[in-house]
């Protein structure tokens, strides 16, 4: 075995070219598919950071508009009650909130959470107490966990925090305990509260509202997913039928918490495998190829070593052995390019991947392992038939410099020359994948969006406590009106205005909404559309078209509040039950609600009709936007003045700008500081930003697509060169003869190239009919198109065409080159 090795090296030592070429070839293809099984690892094969993470599901609600949707607080609350499925069940959320610490105001992630929460994780506290189910009350004292960054930046690490009253969103809450550095979880949390102290003033306990709430549970044990699921929508139908108002058309279901989190990415990341593994295999036809045009040249070795009693057994272990090494090399190689692409998979990845296992990405030993059984199975795939074919070579064959051929119906075939119609097909599926996705993100770009990104700014500003706005609803508004009068007067701005619900963010709002002068939906018929809560300049500022009626002009009656007290849940219904809002509605939610009428002058209601929310009388009607993406489905919209309707929701403070949006930045900076000096800027970027964030997975995914169509279409080039050219050596004597009878080089040159072409067509040919099988494997990719595309088929065959035929016409021209007089004193 030792000497199997030490020839091994001193074979790669001769041809140290050849060597390079083969390890690098392979490092480039096992360095992907480390990387690539590097994510799988992390986020599928690894179970959750949680003791017994099988029994952790999540549960949510479902309705017609939303299958999948957040849980009314009230119902959760009945669900404890009702179940024994479970052996804990938590509710939580997550908002931003101003938080006052020795460093100055900042606005971290609150998670807002149930007493169970921490319990169903197996999550204990670092430094203090745990949270008990006394914290978790209407009326308790309010105390928050600190998360271990947050403590570390804010509080630098000190031991004595755990006591500290703190002032979050203006309310006094103490510093019950540091949570572990190792707490991770799909939301980011900064800090963690009990959710119950918080309900009423975020009217959390409105059986309608479903404010982003989420509820995870963990099962008994021997309980499975379907019973629970079965439970919880029994438990759910009840509730419809008790609470008609609220719960009609409301259903529940639970789905495993790793399969909720990995599902959207599993087919991405299998189609990433499945990529790779085409790059992988076309380097190894590559090599198989290199290998048995290099075997050419060692005929006569194996010969002479057969005649001095080297027996076939000997010639393969050797051989064997020579792509055992090849393989271990380009292994290692490939490694470090996986520990490298794991790095940067860390970064480019999925945020919801990266929550449940992203930081885990890396070289453990499952990886490593992987890597190194997918090198030793490479080398013995690329090298056992070269090995295979050399050791059992006839003697008398190799001095007579016979080659062998295989018999198709395409006549007889080099086996080198069936490797490169494999290669040429494997390139063009995947260049064919790659133009696809292309193709199809180009159509997405070409989807109009609704408004005009140019020159928009958008930022956050964090707004008065909920502790204010409670007792100054009004007060609310006055405070956004203020800011935008004062950045409005900034020279280098055209409009600016502040709005709820920005389209292309996660920032959303809805609501069940009907027609009041149309006999009411069913109740699970009821449709729903997003609301917008804005000042008046919004529309202009987003570039959103007005097609008929008017907008706001910031004069709009205001309705009565409560003087000096505590707007409650109640007194929010009393306050506009006879007071209409004005409002404006996007041209889908008009054609929904009045089908081929002008829905001006016509009022529309929040909620059910017998719950007497709110009514919005239409004012006007603007264009459609592309609310949740270029790809998805347009949305019907509403949008009511800030002046009216004060809701206290997150808004971004949008600019339209003279200039580059990024250069008015500090401006606006210091007019905040003027105006509310205790306040934050936050969450800043342009418009146009926030628009290819929403298609920034499917930009990734085509750029991998196209790097490994590119890739293969390299390996396949250099695969056409290899055997053309090794043709052309070995023919190099007949080549000869031929043009000292008479041959032309234009004949030589004709015969050289068609043969390669033909290798080239053949294996297009058999490329178009996978690609054509695999498009299906990549529909869920596309937008707009389905798997036959005349333009992506033909921008995958042209590049082929043009490197294959150059990769064809350089052996080419290199035969027409041939002197007869030396060709003929070939050997």
């Amino acid at each position: 075995m030792f000497q199997n090795l030490r020839y091994a090296l001193r074979q790669f030592r001769k041809a140290p070219g050849f060597t390079a070429v083969v390890i690098l070839t392979l490092a480039l293809g096992l360095g992907a598919n480390t990387a690539i099984f590097g994510i799988v690892n992390a986020t599928f094969l690894r179970p959750l950071p949680y003791p017994e993470p099988a029994q952790l599901v999540r549960v949510h609600e479902s309705s017609r508009q939303w299958p999948k949707q957040s849980v009314s607080y009230p119902n959760f609350l009945d669900w404890q009650q009702a179940q024994d499925v479970f052996s804990a069940l938590a509710i939580y959320r997550t908002a931003s909130a101003k938080l006052e610490t020795p460093q100055g105001a900042e606005r971290p992630t609150v998670g807002y959470v149930s007493a169970d929460f921490f319990t169903i994780l197996g999550v204990r506290a670092a430094l203090g107490r745990d949270l008990a189910p006394a914290d978790d009350t209407e009326g308790a004292a309010p105390s928050v966990w600190l998360g271990h960054e947050l403590w570390q930046r804010s509080f630098g690490g000190a031991a004595d925090v755990v006591g500290r009253t703190l002032r979050l969103e203006g309310t006094a809450v103490s510093v019950a305990g540091v949570l572990p550095a190792s707490f991770r979880f799909h939301q980011q949390m900064d800090l963690v509260v009990p959710v119950a102290p918080f309900a009423a003033q975020t009217f959390l306990k409105m059986r309608s509202n479903h404010n982003g709430t989420e509820v995870v549970a963990r099962l008994k044990p021997g309980v499975t997913p379907e019973i629970a699921r079965t439970q919880i929508a029994a438990i759910a139908a009840r509730l419809a039928q008790d609470y008609p108002k609220d719960n009609a058309g409301i259903s529940a279901g639970l789905l495993p918490l790793q399969e909720q989190y990995t599902s959207g990415s599993r087919n991405t990341l299998f189609l990433l495998f499945g990529a790779v593994g085409m790059v992988l295999l076309i380097a190894c036809v590559n090599i198989a190829n290199m290998l048995l045009a290099r075997a050419g040249t060692r005929e006569r070795e194996m010969a002479i070593r057969t005649s001095l009693g080297a027996t076939r057994g000997h010639l393969l272990r050797q051989l064997l052995t020579e792509s055992l090494v090849l393989a271990a090399g380009g292994g290692a190689l490939g490694l470090l390019l996986g520990a490298w692409g794991c790095e940067l998979a860390r970064r480019l990845m999925p945020w919801e991947l990266q929550a449940i296992g992203g930081g885990n990405v890396g070289l453990d030993h499952r990886v490593v392992l992987f890597s190194a059984a997918l090198a030793l199975l490479t080398g013995l795939g690329f090298g056992v038939f070269p090995a295979w074919r050399l050791a059992r070579h006839d003697p008398n064959d190799a001095l007579k410099n016979t080659r062998r051929f295989v018999r198709t119906r395409f006549g007889r075939l080099h086996l080198p020359d069936l490797l490169v119609v494999a290669q040429v097909g494997l390139a063009l599926m995947l260049l064919v994948g790659a133009g696809l996705m292309i193709r199809s993100l180009w159509l997405l770009s070409r989807v109009p969006s609704g408004l005009s990104p140019e020159r928009v700014l958008t930022l956050r500003v964090s707004p008065p406590t909920m502790e204010e706005y409670r007792r100054d609803p009004l007060g609310f508004a006055r405070y956004h009106e203020e800011l935008v009068a004062a950045v409005q007067a900034l020279p280098e701005v055209e409009s600016a205005a502040f709005g709820s619900s920005l389209p292309f963010t996660w920032n959303t709002s809805s609501s069940t909404v009907f027609a009041t002068d149309r006999p009411a939906p069913a109740p699970e018929n009821q449709p729903s559309a997003y609301s917008h809560v804005v000042t008046p300049d919004y529309f202009r500022a987003m570039g959103i078209p007005l097609r008929s009626g008017h907008g706001f002009d910031g004069h709009e009656p205001q309705p009565d509040m409560p003087p000096n007290g505590e707007l409650t849940e109640k007194a929010f219904v009393e306050i506009y039950r006879n007071f209409e809002i004005q409002c404006v509605v996007s041209q889908r939610l008009a054609e929904m609600l009045w089908p081929g009428e002008d829905a001006l002058g016509r009022l529309l209601q929040m909620g059910q009709p017998q719950m007497n929310l709110p009514r919005f009388r239409i004012v006007g009607i603007v264009g459609n936007t592309a609310q949740r993406g270029l790809d998805q489905e347009v949305t019907p919209e509403f949008y009511v003045p800030i002046r009216q309707f004060p809701m206290p929701m997150t808004y971004h403070l949008v600019v339209r700008s003279r200039q580059d949006p990024a250069a008015l930045l500090g401006s606006v900076r210091q007019v905040v500081k003027t105006v509310a000096p205790n306040e934050t800027v936050y969450d800043i970027k342009v418009m146009s930003e926030r628009i290819a964030e929403r298609s920034a997975g499917r930009r990734f995914n085509t750029g991998l697509f196209a790097f490994f169509g590119a890739v293969g279409l390299l390996l396949s080039a250099i695969g056409i060169y290899g055997v053309l050219a090794f043709n052309v050596g070995r023919r190099t004597r007949k080549i000869g003869i031929r043009m000292a009878l008479g041959a032309r080089p234009a004949d030589v040159l004709r015969e050289i190239l068609g043969s390669g072409l033909l290798l080239v067509a053949v294996g297009a040919a058999l490329g178009s009919l996978g690609a054509f099988a695999g498009a299906k494997l990549i529909q869920s990719q596309l937008f707009g198109l389905s798997g036959i595309d005349a333009y992506a088929y033909l921008a995958a065959a042209l590049p082929l065409l043009v490197v294959a035929g150059a990769a064809c016409l350089l052996p080419a021209r290199r035969a027409t080159r041939v002197d007869p007089l030396v060709a003929l004193r070939t050997e």
